[in-house]
């Protein structure tokens, strides 16, 4: 029989050990990013297709590649604030359900308008989850286990963005297959995790916060074996306006700020790998996208073994930011490139790129309070996707435009941003309790997130 903890104890949920539940709600929470990861990434496979099928122009492939992306900058904000009003339960299941609807509607796709409106839907639900899955398993997860399992929601990003690739391009082997199939296929995940998100327990530090702590007490009694409240800030519910006019205004810049610069070209080259190696001239385009898209997962899974408590955020940030604009530079060197250079240039960018995304969902949920925690993550992750649907929408008609090399040049130029504003602002959470302030102990002190 496990024993419970005194309430009367030093312990807290931060440094409860970790148990079967956990292990279950991080398996079954990274469901969500890959579906996520999938559901982004089959548009990329199936884009040639529609490019040829639907005789689209420069300017209607960006919008196709940027339509779910723009409805992530909806879907964030939507759902993370409504988590924070509602809980994190109800709309981890039901928006869900949105990615198997919206998914299998994509098979009656008859042009470029219902695509446009279908995709969109899809990255409503998207957005909609980041918030809510994030925070959730934030709320539960102990200290040294934060890190490592919420940096593993972007590995199972990675990991559902890869697959998506892999069943492209084995369903692109049969012409009598067509990009509609491919994506519907985003549905058969969905199914699978609608049904095993039913029946989780509602987050014990939300209740806390409203006030409900009988109905927290069981949940930590039940699922986590231990008699003790979580100590949760004394912060009011605010609305949109109000965070960003609150003191955690500083914060919500940072975060904003590095995940906008990472996402913005990120996605643009990823969605669009298989037309940039073809602009590159490279043979069987979509053989190489999935073979760089693959080793992303080089880049991400350290950080999810421990590296991200290893260095600690600030140097991880920092030091990815570094190694993806040398990549991108790599690309931007010569109007020519070498096939080597070509391959070398994005393998690195795409495996420091990976690596450093994995802080994107720890950053928000470890620098902002309970109350208030899913609809800052919510706020970030719309910044960052309007970025990421810019950079998708313009890309294709600035390589069309200029070229190639000015473009990576130009994504170069906001990893080197990304890089002075981490070193200026990144603060250090690894020690920190969820919701207390980050230290300052870190060398340069980032006032920004303190003010």
């Amino acid at each position: 029989m496990t024993p419970e903890v005194s309430s009367t104890g030093p312990a807290t949920l931060d440094d409860l050990p970790a148990n079967g539940f956990h292990s279950k709600l991080a398996l079954i929470s990274a469901g969500g990013p890959f579906c996520d990861g999938y559901i982004l990434g089959i548009i990329g496979i199936a884009l040639p297709s529609i490019v040829r099928e639907l005789h689209l122009t420069g300017a209607e492939t960006g919008l196709v590649g940027a339509a779910a992306l723009l409805g992530v900058l909806a879907g964030g904000m939507l759902g993370g604030a409504v988590s924070d009003r509602l809980g994190r339960r109800p709309l981890f299941t039901l928006n869900i359900a949105a990615f198997v609807v919206f998914s299998l509607l994509q098979g009656a796709c008859s042009g470029l308008v219902l695509l446009v409106t279908l995709r969109f839907l899809l990255g409503v639900a998207v957005g909609a989850d980041y918030p809510i899955a994030t925070s959730y398993v934030a709320e539960f997860m102990p200290r040294k286990l934060r890190g490592p399992v919420l940096s593993g929601l972007i590995l199972a990003w990675w990991v559902g963005y890869t697959a998506s690739y892999a069943v492209g391009y084995g369903l692109s082997f049969f012409p009598d297959i067509s990009w509609r199939i491919m994506l519907v296929s985003s549905a058969v995940p969905s199914i699978v995790l609608f049904c095993l998100r039913m029946g989780l327990p509602e987050s014990p530090r939300w209740l806390v916060q409203q006030g409900r702590t009988e109905d927290a007490r069981n949940i930590i009694r039940e699922h986590l074996k231990a008699d003790i409240l979580p100590s949760v800030e004394h912060q009011g519910q605010l609305s949109l306006l109000q965070i960003i006019r609150s003191p955690y205004r500083g914060a919500l810049v940072f975060v904003s700020a590095f995940w906008i610069l990472q996402s913005a070209p990120g996605f643009a080259i990823h969605t669009l790998q298989a037309q940039l190696l073809h602009q590159y001239h490279v043979q069987n385009a979509l053989l190489g996208s999935l073979c760089i898209t693959g080793l992303t997962i080089l880049g991400i899974l350290p950080v999810t073994l421990g590296l991200i408590n290893l260095m600690g955020r600030r140097l991880l940030l920092i030091g990815t930011f570094a190694i993806s604009m040398l990549g991108l530079l790599l690309l931007g060197v010569s109007a020519t490139p070498a096939s080597w250079m070509i391959f070398s240039g994005f393998i690195l960018y795409s495996v420091s790129e990976a690596a450093g995304s994995g802080l994107q969902f720890v950053y928000p949920n470890e620098l902002f309070p309970t109350a208030i925690r899913a609809s800052a993550v919510g706020m970030a992750c719309s910044f960052s996707r309007l970025g990421a649907a810019l950079g998708t929408f313009l890309l294709p008609l600035g390589y069309t435009q200029f070229g190639m090399q000015p473009m990576m040049l130009i994504a170069a130029s906001f990893m080197l941003a990304g890089l002075l504003i981490s070193w200026m602002w990144a603060p250090e959470t690894k020690n920190a309790s969820l919701g207390e302030p980050p230290s300052q102990t870190q060398p340069p002190s980032p006032s920004i997130c303190a003010s």
